[in-house]
């Protein structure tokens, strides 16, 4: 580059030296113009409880012939996650938002039952306070020195949930298109097994790629406005600012807990009994 005296680089795509062989994106050059990138390698700790999602691409939303489905989970479309990202593989504990935050929003469930209670997905969250979690979690990890360049700690967009709970499954739940009332409770907390109350994270098997609770326990939020996938898609809400909320609950009935559910679009201030929050390690936005 004759005459250039420094280059302003800017962050593409993060992942673990060991997963380089699953992180490969697609980096193109714009028209007439030459581009040019470079690796650089960090000795760098991701959080521990952080699971690596690699990039790919999935059918976003549901079939026409899935049991149960709602208008608003179609038409299915193809969808590129270009880089790779992290999820955490616990939901936002009641502990783990007391310690910073400062204060517990969740209904009561279990409050006198001391370390089981400290282990319950938090409830009760607003939109509003997920994102600030987000944001007092991301604030920790930089001090710490745990965010990659070009990443935060921030809710999942509807694609990113999406992908990452169905962890390359193509099947209403993420264990496969085996008979959902037989196995369901293997994976999930819904209202067939849960005594209609939350329970500890991490209790039950995890998805394909590591990740629990991702069917029911609680809802979880997302970061985008509740939208139709297409232009002229039905939507079950318009006119208003609506978040999206994603995985199922305790108290919910199986088809709820489906991979491409979308249900009860809430306004970002609703204190919403059955909702938590999860954590995603992804580029910023």
């Amino acid at each position: 580059m004759p005459g250039a005296t420094t280059v302003d680089w800017k962050p593409v795509h993060a992942f673990p030296s060991k997963e380089a062989a699953e992180a490969q994106t697609k980096l193109e050059a714009a028209e007439f113009r030459q581009a040019f990138y470079r690796v650089a390698v960090y000795e760098m700790g991701i959080h521990p409880d952080m699971v690596w999602v690699p990039p790919g691409e999935f059918q976003l939303g549901s079939p026409d012939e899935e049991s149960e489905r709602y208008a608003d989970e179609g038409p299915q479309q193809l969808t590129i996650i270009p880089v790779g990202f992290w999820v955490h593989k616990y939901e936002v504990t009641q502990a783990e938002y007391i310690d910073l935050m400062g204060n517990n929003p969740s209904f009561g469930y279990n409050a006198d039952s001391g370390e089981l209670a400290a282990a319950l997905p938090v409830d009760s969250v607003t939109w509003e306070e997920a994102r600030e979690y987000c944001r007092r979690f991301n604030e920790r990890e930089l001090k710490a020195g745990r965010v990659p360049p070009g990443y935060e700690y921030r809710l999942p967009t509807e694609a990113e949930w999406e992908y990452a709970a169905r962890a390359g499954t193509t099947g209403a739940y993420s264990f496969g298109d085996t008979d959902y009332v037989a196995h369901l409770g293997e994976f999930g907390w819904w209202r067939e097994n849960s005594g209609e109350t939350p329970m500890p994270v991490g209790q039950l098997a995890p998805n394909p790629w590591g990740l629990y609770d991702i069917h029911g326990n609680v809802f979880e939020w997302c970061l985008d406005d509740y939208d139709a996938y297409e232009e002229g898609g039905f939507v079950a809400f318009s006119g208003a600012d609506f978040k999206v909320i994603r995985g199922g609950s305790f108290y919910c009935p199986a088809t709820i807990l489906r991979s491409a559910c979308r249900i009860e679009p809430q306004i970002a201030d609703f204190r919403n009994w059955l909702t938590g929050l999860r954590v995603f390690l992804a580029p910023k936005r």
